[in-house]
């Protein structure tokens, strides 16, 4: 199921200003890779169509293929009984549909069509820009971003492993550690770390989800120091809790067996003040003696008181 966040990333995708047209044939190229096919008329005519439940895709294939093909695509919705809408763009004049097929490298100048699932032509990727906007292709065909305040993933699904394959060093040429694996028969291709995933967001241009999850990101940090610094501080009171029962316990047998009195004076002094506040520090209690001692003076008194408890035993 898709997350909210993946869906207004690809929103935000869907409107990125773009208009040289080799950026738009890049990122035209990826869309119709993942969710594009050729209808073939019963007169021998093409149509390219681009066709799938998420609008925002759908919608940015229908601005790509009219602003390249200079034609005036028909869109209309399906929806099947319990099904979500199927939203649909074609170009319709078979011409426009020729042209556009050979500019984005699915069909040579003799009318061929390219094999299926190839990764795309290097001409397409020439540069920085281009290589960008494929990428954006790409993920509004096929693309999911996890809620930044959960477990962190983003992937593409694609249509072959060869274009996973492609997505991927695309990616590492960015210095993003993608992986690749399969999925029902389908590959893709992922990022698991949260700076990685984040990069990639800025790099197809949904800037405003970028800061929404580096604000997320940030939020979690500070969140784990808390919640580290509230359980070293739960660790450190428990510790002294236990120390202070072992020490009031060694007290309590030496006042038992031989009296407090028997004991040297800054001794005598430690035991009475922890039998009055045995959760104490070491270092505050100290502090309560006159003149005060510090921790390690108080230390070393109840280990010898400790020791004096254990030779009576």
């Amino acid at each position: 199921m898709a997350s909210t966040f993946s869906r207004d990333t690809k929103d935000l995708l869907s409107r990125v200003p773009l208009k040289p047209r080799a950026q738009r044939l890049a990122e035209l190229h990826a869309l119709a890779a993942g969710i594009g096919s050729l209808d073939v008329k019963e007169d021998g005519s093409l149509s390219l169509m681009i066709q799938s439940e998420n609008l925002p895709a759908v919608r940015r294939g229908d601005f790509l293929m009219r602003a390249l093909a200079g034609g005036i695509p028909a869109s209309s919705v399906f929806s099947g009984k319990g099904t979500a809408p199927i939203y649909t763009v074609r170009l319709e004049d078979h011409r426009a549909t020729v042209r556009l097929l050979q500019e984005l490298g699915f069909m040579n100048r003799k009318g061929v069509l390219r094999e299926e699932g190839l990764p795309a032509p290097e001409t397409l990727l020439k540069n920085e820009a281009c290589r960008r906007a494929f990428l954006r292709g790409a993920f509004l065909a096929g693309g999911y971003v996890s809620d930044p305040e959960g477990a962190y993933h983003w992937e593409i699904v694609t249509t072959s492993e060869a274009r996973a394959q492609e997505l991927r060093s695309m990616l590492e040429g960015w210095n993003l550690p993608a992986r690749t694996t399969s999925r029902k028969g389908k590959s893709l291709v992922y990022l698991k770390n949260s700076e990685a995933i984040s990069s990639v967001l800025s790099l197809m241009g949904a800037f405003q989800s970028t800061l929404q999850w580096e604000s997320a990101r940030a939020f979690r940090s500070l969140q784990g120091q808390i919640n580290r610094q509230v359980n070293c501080d739960l660790g450190n009171s428990a510790k002294v809790s236990q120390a202070g029962e072992s020490q009031v316990r060694a007290i309590l047998a030496i006042r038992e067996k031989v009296g407090l009195e028997t004991l040297p004076r800054p001794l005598q002094d430690a035991a009475r003040l922890r039998l009055d506040n045995p959760d104490l520090p070491l270092k505050e209690l100290g502090e309560l003696l006159d003149p005060p001692v510090g921790k390690s003076g108080m230390n070393h008194r109840f280990r010898r008181i400790l020791q004096i408890a254990e030779e009576l035993t």
